[in-house]
């Protein structure tokens, strides 16, 4: 990798962090920083890589058109399903980083792909967590009980808030308490913790499956750190022949 490379990335890694601490913290984050990062980019690009190269720059602008067009392709998706979302934040995010990208156009793709991956991993740690501090529901058959130990874990249900999306629903019927897995998305998050906590509160419930929501940015940070070292060993391309 050629050295002149390094400030970008550098700066851009210490960008996705900061976002990505603003995400956990406030759900959101801050898209000047994103906007920061486009502007430094194309300036540092042009005064220190590109120059007067027209066809580094025909190259450039073309893996930004392809980036966009994915990008819009997810969003539309997104707006149309409930299960096929990333947020707006997190395409800003993704569509900044291909400002920054300086090798090919599978470059933000593979970071893309990367982030898909390490974020289903997170079921996995979920579920390696919940067998090693003997975290079983104990309201659920087995295979449902499985399911919740990947997807989630169980908290006090005083302390549920926008930081988890529930995967138990409660109701009462025929004098008869009943706890139902929900893993569909919730659209409003808010209204539902309310109603949750006065049900539990009439009915005597201290506990609640919940999954926590890791901000996709998180992901996009550790793809983008990692596909860094990959091209700092040059095996990069290693890694897109088997993408």
């Amino acid at each position: 990798m050629n050295l002149l490379y390094l400030p970008i990335i550098i700066i851009t890694i210490l960008i996705l962090i900061i976002i990505s601490i603003q995400d956990i913290k406030k759900r959101e984050i801050n898209i000047f920083y994103l906007i920061f990062l486009v502007i430094f980019s194309i300036i540092y690009l042009w005064v220190f890589i590109f120059k007067n190269d027209l066809n580094l720059w025909y190259s450039y602008f073309y893996q930004l058109i392809i980036i966009f067009v994915f990008l819009l392709i997810i969003f539309i998706l997104g707006k149309l399903s409930k299960f096929i979302y990333i947020g707006e934040g997190d395409l800003y995010t993704l569509f900044a980083l291909s400002f920054t990208n300086i090798f090919t156009e599978f470059y933000i793709l593979s970071i893309i792909i990367l982030s898909l991956f390490i974020t289903l991993l997170i079921p996995l740690f979920l579920f390696i967590y919940n067998l090693s501090t003997f975290n079983f529901p104990k309201k659920h058959g087995f295979f449902k009980s499985i399911i919740l130990m990947f997807l989630g874990i169980n908290i006090n249900i005083k302390k549920l808030n926008n930081f988890y999306y529930s995967l138990e629903k409660f109701s009462f019927k025929n004098n008869k308490l009943k706890y139902i897995i929900s893993l569909k998305p919730n659209i409003s998050p808010d209204k539902e913790i309310k109603q949750l906590k006065a049900f539990s509160k009439i009915h005597n419930i201290k506990t609640i499956w919940v999954s926590p929501l890791v901000p996709f940015v998180v992901s996009i940070t550790l793809a983008y750190i990692f596909m860094f070292i990959l091209s700092f060993y040059n095996i990069f391309n290693i890694f897109i022949f088997f993408l």
